[in-house]
């Protein structure tokens, strides 16, 4: 195994300038070149990053759990970065040796937050047992002992009030132990991350942020709802997984993407019969599929799902329904209405072409399917008088088209006095 000199662990300003810029400039290491690249895009999606089971609702994608951040670069971390990058080889004592360090540093770190909750000292000891951690699972990957690193690294670094890389160890965990015995733990972590961003966008943080360590440095409400979604698509029994979809669905709402919150509640309603969350998540899909409708020049699918699902609201929740059907009679009314106005305006389009009998229908339809609208006072008239002209236009230049035959075998094609030619 390489290795390092003292000094490594211990950097200079100069020598973490220069190591930094070393760093950002090596093109003989591949993973350095791919992290650099992440940061300077603020987290863009790489074509690494792009999963064959990718979801619409997931626009960033599955995100690569070795990544580089910043805070990689911290001067107490980025001595353990420059080894779990360079190291050469695996050793399983040093590991082994490494680990029990982090378990001292975390214990170190649980007793002064016990002793002083509003204190700084513990996130020294909980960096220091991330970086022990970190390292150990690195000396010895795909192993029992790298599953618990993972785990306690992200641990730490949750306790040392750095999310963002709290939460890229859970990630890692949960991608190469799927089925490890931390995962409720782990996605426990990662809502409360993602819902504690949300709330700081919520609350008028910016979207750019480079000294933060509580945050992602760049689409905080995104990376957010790349948790959220992650969380229902990682473990979709677990117990958190509609409370993120639900989370998700809300998020949507908050930023105007109306038919992608419709989609998520209507996931969590199908997927989850059984949730606390049922009755408010179909009465915000209702919400949002009367937003998503676009007018009546748009697609009509919104208002037709919205009808159903406001009727099944009645039938499935008789007793919250009743606490809120002041907003649902409104609602039904609005549906009505704008059902009513788009078949009117297709009937006005059509008697403006002389399309008389396929306005009749239109007109007919809104008086037949949309009583007590707003669009009913003078159909009667109006289907009269559609109904009292002819059927269709009559087709341009009518004298040009007589004169020739119409496809009746038996008609003549030119008849002469004393002569008729047939065909």
């Amino acid at each position: 195994m390489r290795r390092f000199s003292k000094h490594l662990y211990t950097p200079s300003v100069s020598v973490l300038v220069t190591l930094t810029l070393m760093l950002f400039i090596c093109s003989g290491c591949a993973s350095l070149k791919r992290g650099a690249s992440e940061i300077s895009k603020g987290f863009k999606r790489d074509k690494s990053d792009l999963a064959s089971n990718e979801d619409p609702l997931d626009p960033l994608g599955s995100r690569d759990a070795n990544r580089l951040l910043l805070d990689d670069f911290a001067p107490s971390q980025i001595g353990t970065t420059l080894k779990t990058r360079f190291s050469s080889g695996e050793s399983k004592t040093a590991a082994e040796a490494a680990y029990q360090q982090g378990k001292q540093f975390y214990q170190q770190g649980t007793q002064a937050i016990t002793a002083n909750p509003d204190g700084q000292q513990h996130e020294t000891y909980f960096i220091n047992a991330a970086n022990k951690f970190k390292t150990a699972g690195a000396l010895w990957p795909e192993s029992s002992l790298a599953e618990d690193a993972f785990f306690y690294e992200g641990e730490s670094f949750f306790f040392a009030n750095r999310y963002v890389q709290a939460n890229r160890a859970y990630e890692g965990l949960i991608t190469q132990y799927s089925g490890t015995r931390y995962l409720d733990r782990a996605e426990q972590r990662r809502y409360a991350i993602a819902i504690y961003w949300l709330d700081l966008k919520k609350n008028g943080a910016s979207m750019v942020s480079l000294k933060d360590a509580k945050r992602p440095k760049f689409s905080l409400a995104s990376e957010a709802r790349r948790i959220l979604h992650r969380i229902r698509i990682d473990d979709p029994s677990g117990k958190l997984a509609d409370d993120a979809t639900f989370a998700l669905g809300t998020a949507y709402m908050a930023i105007n993407r109306h038919e992608d919150a419709a989609e998520t509640f209507s996931y969590l309603r199908k997927d989850y019969p059984g949730s606390e969350f049922q009755f408010k998540a179909q009465m915000l899909e209702l919400e949002s599929r009367l937003k998503s409708y676009r007018g009546p020049d748009y697609d009509g699918l919104p208002l037709v799902e919205a009808d159903k699902l406001r009727n099944q609201i009645v039938r499935q929740f008789p007793n919250e329904a009743s606490q809120h059907m002041d907003i649902l009679n409104q609602q039904s009314t609005l549906i009505k209405n704008q059902l009513a106005q788009r078949d009117y305006q297709i009937g006005e389009f059509y008697e403006g072409k002389g399309q008389n009998l396929a306005a009749k229908i239109y007109y007919e339809s809104v008086q037949e399917n949309h009583a007590d609208t707003i669009f009913e006072n003078g159909l009667s008239e109006k289907i009269a008088t559609v109904a009292a002209k002819p059927a269709t236009p009559a087709p341009p230049a009518q004298w040009l088209t007589d004169i020739f035959p119409d496809g009746n075998p038996e008609k003549p094609i030119l008849s002469t006095s004393g002569q008729t030619i047939f065909r």
